[in-house]
């Protein structure tokens, strides 16, 4: 194979990177690239990924290792290598979350943990409610001994498991409490791993599994570095205390080349153990040296003034971004609207989406509801409303079986089937042949140069889809016929296969939490519809306004962001000068490219807890006004 020269590389599918984006590009050793919103910290790992590829920095068979916080985060990275790089290149990048990563080195190597922490397999996944853990609390410091009680008193449901579960790292055998903290680590571990019965394991526990895998077995490390030298942390600001031990215990103190990216004002996971001096941390541990980038090729310049009030008071020294977008709006490009009852808000805000789709030519799409928490009770408020405009709404924070709608669509297996589904309804569809048969050639293990194995698999692809265009129309659109239609593409998909081509699936129950997932929305998609294409129209969320939490935004973008909810009641656990409040209204901001409305109903509550995001806003120049 040959490589591109260092000095001859040129950025791949965009026109240039800012000064400090090349120097960290071609910086040699581990990075620290901050960055505010818009300024393209995703686009710069691809653009990384390309060049350690290209020019045979990462020759093979060595890897790229990118560990992201979010599924969808994972998917969209891989799909820019994917763009940028030949096919031969793309597969050489590994992109996922790091519960994916550790949870796949579990069930892997579950035979080789140590007898004392070894789960059964297989194994729950468990995700404990609140009540739960306020409830082994209690019990815990009722039974422990007296010396103890306080300092277990002092934890909180929210701290345990992110930060006293997620920092500990287990022993090679069974604890021996010698403080409050290590009774109740103990006696957390122990209903996860009871002695009969399966094992129900949150993914904390199997993070803190896969760092004892690494220390108890050495060679199994040795494994990840001689594949991996290169790794790559997107939204870094998130990473947990068990996510930051893992990594040191996997990468520290060794050869590999670490990039982190992030921004500290973006920092909206705290209440899920996210580390609070991540970067520092990274710089002392891997030498990480720290790149700024100050370009925003997302919002306006009017948006990127308003961004930089709320961004000083998260951090008074933060630097100003550089504009590199153009406005494409009149009037203001912010805006607090005020209304008296729920009901009158519903109909403004439908009415006015629909004016402006129509006004400025956009789709549905373009537009995002964003609220603090509980996205279906705004849902059940808004979506009558909406209806009677002719617009569709859909709420992407809803649980779909087991897991979020927004996690389903950016899921791998998801985006091959309903690729196959699309292209069982129309011809016309090059996006959706590409994924399907670029996949098909890796599920079928068809490797580079397999000239036969390359026409065979477009050959059994191109029959397939003709069998499902003659039996889709046969079919009268229904949940009863999606289901039909699913358990056909997934035969054909053929699950071992996939198994062995992905290795997140190769062990435990995700796929089956996907296929389940994938037809319970398949389903969903179908009431209504008039046509197939509808369908998956509809599954694909075409011609819909999505609404998601503040959470759930991170790393999208939206020509008009609508922030319904800017109320003491939805934010009833801000206090005056909270950085993870501020954070979470930055990130709600910064997510517009033209416009960004917030939205105050009295009939929700006051707004006095929240005083201090009003005033940043009259301070920015943010106008109110009655609707």
């Amino acid at each position: 194979m040959q490589f591109t020269r260092p000095e001859d590389w040129r950025p791949r599918g965009i026109d240039e990177l800012e000064p400090a984006a090349w120097d960290a590009l071609r910086h040699s050793g581990s990075a620290c690239v901050v960055a505010g919103p818009g300024a393209g910290k995703t686009e710069f790992l691809a653009q990384k990924a390309a060049y350690l590829l290209d020019t045979g920095a990462c020759p093979p068979p060595y890897r790229v290792l990118a560990i992201s916080f979010k599924t969808d985060a994972a998917t969209n990275l891989a799909d820019r290598v994917r763009r940028r790089c030949k096919p031969e290149l793309a597969s050489r990048f590994v992109s996922l979350t790091f519960d994916a990563f550790t949870k796949s080195l579990v069930d892997r190597f579950l035979d080789a943990i140590p007898a004392a922490w070894r789960p059964t397999r297989p194994y729950e996944i468990a995700f404990p409610k609140r009540q739960q853990i306020d409830g082994f609390l209690n019990q815990t410091r009722f039974n422990a001994p007296e010396a103890w009680q306080h300092d277990i008193a002092s934890f909180t449901a929210q701290i345990f498991e992110p930060e006293v579960v997620g920092s500990y790292r287990l022993p090679y055998g069974p604890i021996s409490p010698q403080t409050g903290a290590e009774f109740a680590v103990d006696r957390w571990w122990r209903s996860q791993l009871p002695s009969s019965g399966t094992s129900k394991l949150t993914f904390v526990g199997l993070n803190r599994l896969a760092e004892l895998l690494l220390r108890a077995h050495p060679h199994i490390k040795r494994a990840l570095l001689n594949t991996y030298p290169f790794v790559f942390l997107d939204e870094f600001q998130d990473t947990t205390y068990a996510q930051y031990d893992f990594l040191t215990s996997a990468f520290g103190g060794t050869k590999a080349v670490v990039t982190a990216v992030g921004d500290d004002k973006q920092r909206i996971m705290v209440f899920a153990g996210a580390r609070k001096d991540a970067f520092r941390q990274l710089e002392a541990d891997f030498s990480a040296k720290r790149f700024p980038l100050v370009f925003n090729f997302r919002s306006s310049p009017d948006l990127v003034a308003i961004q930089h009030v709320v961004a000083r008071a998260l951090d008074p020294s933060a630097l100003p971004a550089i504009a590199k977008t153009n406005r494409q709006v009149n009037g203001d490009v912010a805006q607090v609207w005020r209304s008296a009852t729920k009901a009158a808000e519903a109909c403004y805000l439908a009415r006015w989406i629909a004016q402006d789709i129509n006004l400025r030519g956009k789709s549905p799409r373009d537009y995002v509801i964003l609220v603090k928490q509980k996205s279906e009770d705004y849902e059940r408020e808004l979506k009558s409303a909406f209806s009677q405009e002719n617009l569709r709404m859909r709420n992407e924070s809803r649980q779909v079986g087991k897991i979020t709608l927004q996690d389903l669509l950016s899921d791998e297996i998801c985006r091959i089937a309903i690729s196959l589904f699309r292209l069982g309804t129309t011809r016309r569809a090059p996006i959706a042949w590409k994924v399907a048969y670029s996949s098909m050639l890796e599920i079928r293990a068809i490797g580079d140069g397999d000239d036969d194995g390359a026409r065979r698999v477009e050959g059994e692809l191109t029959r397939f889809l003709d069998e499902l265009r003659k039996e889709m129309p046969l079919l009268t659109v229904s949940r009863e016929a999606a289901v039909v239609l699913a358990e056909k593409v997934f035969t054909y998909l053929d699950m071992p296969s996939i198994m062995r081509s992905y290795p997140e699936y190769g062990q435990g129950d995700l796929l089956n939490i996907i296929i389940e997932a994938f037809c319970v929305h398949l389903m969903l998609s179908s009431d209504g519809a008039e046509s197939w294409t509808n369908c998956i129209d509809a599954f694909d969320g075409v011609g819909q306004i999505p609404l998601m939490t503040v959470h759930k935004s991170k790393g999208l973008e939206y020509d008009t962001v609508l922030f319904v909810g800017l109320d003491d009641s939805a934010w009833w656990s801000h206090k005056p000068g909270d950085p993870e409040g501020l954070a979470a209204f930055f990130v709600a901001l910064s997510r517009a490219k033209q416009r960004a409305i917030f939205a105050f109903c009295q009939q929700r509550g006051t707004r006095e807890n929240i005083a201090e995001l009003y005033e940043l806003l009259t301070d920015a120049g943010v106008p109110e006004v009655e609707i």
